[in-house]
Parts: structure tokens; sequence; C-alpha cells
């Protein structure tokens, strides 16, 4: 995308004197940093397939800087929106376009802190009567056994099989609002230590305590460690001393941390293989992936002792 044509848009509806764009990445949406007269900014822009999700999340990031819940903040238009929408080739696109806080994760030292930042979130979100998109078992699993059946691959009936036992496990869990990205990377440390949310795009009603996996996941996505369950085990007792300041977790629900991480196997991959195309991995992935997956299994049964 040129940015001569963005920095005109910008520069027609926000109150900034856009002086340069730098391309900071592209996925399904693309990322910029954009340079001001005096200060940096950081710009989405959310291409046609992600619209309607990306509305979504805009409601649900205003509802939480009006109630003081530490997020980054969106700057407004002129016209006093938060966003603008465009059309560039004719192809609708909606720019977002938020300040520019330097940060990283959290480090591990900062665990419980931001357990409980995640807590007062979803204790926050309790009282939110936007609407937001309900995630099934479509999303979680069944998605990525569709994908596996379009590319014909010969094993999706074994990965359906742990699919539907992994299903049976969860899908009774308390549902609630579920930010449903919520990886180290998107929760955001300043210099300063302040711990913020970031990326709420996929914000759902769906089960919370997913969001609670996919922070504390501490093993390797790609090949499987064996120390991994330790690791996140740890995490998990690290986060749980800031998270239940704030809410509460069923029996059933730490019950099925574990098992939310083979979920996260299910629901990640069909979700890359949307954006980037259901080529960018081969069958020798899939056979990894399903190797990982029956590794994690069998460790949770000893873990549990069953």
């Amino acid at each position: 995308m040129e940015t001569n044509c963005i920095r005109e848009i910008l520069n027609q509806n926000c109150d900034i004197d856009v002086r340069n764009i730098e391309l900071f990445r592209e996925g399904g949406n693309i990322s910029y940093v954009v340079y001001g007269k005096d200060k940096k900014f950081f710009l989405k822009i959310i291409r046609p397939p992600f619209i309607e999700n990306t509305l979504y999340s805009i409601d649900v990031q205003l509802y939480l800087m009006k109630n003081q819940f530490p997020v980054i903040p969106v700057v407004l238009t002129k016209n006093n929106a938060a966003y603008i929408e465009t059309y560039i080739r004719d192809e609708r696109m909606i720019f977002i376009l938020y300040e520019y806080i330097e940060g990283k994760e959290p480090d591990y030292d900062n665990t419980e802190r931001a357990g409980g930042l995640i807590g007062k979130l979803h204790r926050v979100m309790k009282n939110y009567t936007g609407e937001l998109p309900v995630r099934d078992k479509y999303f979680f699993i069944d998605k990525y056994l569709e994908i596996m059946r379009i590319k014909k691959y010969n094993k999706v009936e074994a990965f359906k099989e742990y699919g539907e036992e992994l299903w049976e496990r969860i899908k009774n869990l308390p549902k609630g609002y579920c930010h449903c990205d919520l990886y180290r990377g998107n929760v955001h440390q300043d210099s300063y230590g302040i711990l913020r949310v970031t990326d709420f795009d996929t914000s759902c009603n769906a089960f919370p305590i997913y969001d609670i996996a996919l922070f504390c996941n501490d093993t390797n996505y790609f090949a499987f460690d064996y120390g991994g369950y330790e690791k996140t085990k740890a995490r998990l007792e690290q986060f749980l001393k800031g998270y239940l300041k704030y809410c509460t977790l069923s029996k059933e629900e730490m019950e099925a941390f574990y098992d939310m991480i083979a979920v996260y196997h299910f629901q990640l991959q069909a979700t890359m293989m949307e954006i980037h195309g259901y080529d960018c991995v081969d069958f020798k992935f899939f056979d990894k992936q399903y190797d990982w997956l029956i590794k994690w299994k069998e460790q949770c049964k000893v873990m549990r002792g069953l």
C-alpha cells in the first residue's frame, strides 16, 4: 500500500502532521509506525475479511478506556471517531490510530502483576453490554479439521478423535468475555513498568480460562519439550496470585487449563492458515503437530495421575 495515500488519509482525518510512515508488520492486516511532527503513532489498517471483528474490538477498547482500564489509547479523529473508514482501489478499509508507547512483553517477575491485570480485564468486562461474537466448537476445533480435509490430509480422523475428546471436556465450562489472543506478546510493559493489554481483534464470548492458558503457556509450539508442562505450571502459579484477587475460577476450569493448551494448537493453526493461505504448511507439519499433541496428551495424563 502506498505510503503517500496513507499520509493523505491521515492528514485529512486526524490532527497530526504526518512526516514519515514505516511498515511494521503485514499479515491479515497491515501495521505501520507513523511519525508526526513531535511524536510517533501506531497505525493498524484493517482489510475487509477482518472488519466486522475489528468493529467489535473498537467498542471493547473504548469501553475499557472509559473505565480506566490500561490499554494503548486510541487517537480519535477530527470528528471524534475511533476509526477512519475509507476505500482504497474499491476495497473497504478501516484505519485505527493509536498512541505509540515503547515496550515489551512482561518479564517473568511481573507474572503476578499480569495475572492481576487480566483478572481486572475479565472483571470489568462482566459489565460490558455491547455485542460480541460467540466462539464455538467450529472456531476452536472444527475449522482446523475442515482445512485439513480440504488439503486431503490422510490423518485428519486422528486429529478429530483428540479434538472431540478435548471439546467434551471444555464445552460446559463457564463462558464470558475472552480476549482470545492473550499470549504474552499482547500484554505490553512500558519503560515505567506499566502493563497494558493490546490487540483486541479476536474479542468474543467464549472461555475466560482460554486467556489464562495462552498467557501462561510456556511450551514450545513447534518442538515438543517435556519441560514445558512444569514451566507452564510454575508460571500459572505466579499468575493466579494476581488473577484470583479479582476473579474466581471453578474446579472444572482449573482441571481444563492444560486441555486449553492443546485446543490452542487447533485454533491458532487454523487462524494462521486462513491468514497466510492453506499452503503455508505441508503434511509434515501436520504430522509434527499430531506428534506434539499426542505427547502432550500422554504427559497430561501422567501428571494428573491417570
